[in-house]
């Protein structure tokens, strides 16, 4: 089924501007000396305006290239929206639930109790974070790919966005099962999401020319 130029153009605007202000929002909730209910509020909006990002980067790409690899991609980012959801959800909870046995408990042993324990359950938390990074690197290389013969993204913004997802994806692999940001392994995670950042960026402003655009 054929869209509209129109169409095109509303999505990927509001796409690029859900994957900028993901991006902003994931790093302000690491980053941000903000009270705790806008921290959270920060880190779940990230993975829902993700998933919106990579719907609007398929109908500025489709335009002009579209194949499996960018659906693929498409389909790996939606799904990456759900993990990264999913691992921060249980991560500030377990968070919570720490921060609240410590200060409940009145004895140091109490305490070493209520760290071992949340060091055990936070195993759950490392591995989902993996999930999200394979399909997180997953859609990086496919969505790269597919912008490799783009006229407006070509081999440098396809190249840097498979190198990155790749060597993410290989890091991962050979720090499994924690991760390598969790496992003292040089962790390019945030490297990928500037890039992520940057692409929205071009999106942006590649949108306005796509009233004239046609499938």
């Amino acid at each position: 089924m054929r869209n509209t130029p129109g169409l095109d153009r509303s999505m990927v605007q509001a796409g690029s501007i859900a994957g900028i202000a993901g991006v902003l929002a994931y790093f302000g909730a690491a980053f941000l000396p903000v009270p705790d209910s806008i921290a959270r509020l920060l880190a779940f909006a990230f993975g829902p305006l993700l998933a919106i990002s990579f719907l609007g980067l398929f109908h500025l790409i489709a335009t002009h290239r579209d194949g499996p690899a960018l659906r693929f991609g498409v389909a790996f980012g939606l799904m990456a929206g759900v993990a990264v959801t999913t691992m921060l959800v249980v991560q500030v909870g377990n968070n919570m639930a720490w921060d609240a046995q410590l200060l409940a408990a009145e004895t140091e042993a109490a305490k070493e109790v209520a760290r071992q324990l949340h060091q055990s359950v936070n195993r759950v938390q490392y591995l989902i974070d993996v999930v999200w990074d394979i399909f997180i690197t997953s859609a990086g290389a496919l969505i790269g790919w597919a912008m490799l013969r783009h006229p407006s993204f070509g081999r440098i913004w396809g190249g840097i966005g498979i190198f990155l997802s790749v060597l993410l994806l290989y890091l991962n692999l050979d720090t499994f099962p924690r991760g390598p940001a969790y496992a003292g392994s040089v962790d390019v995670g945030p490297l990928l999401a500037i890039w992520f950042l940057a692409v929205y960026c071009r999106s942006l402003w590649l949108s306005r020319d796509l009233g004239q655009a046609s499938r």
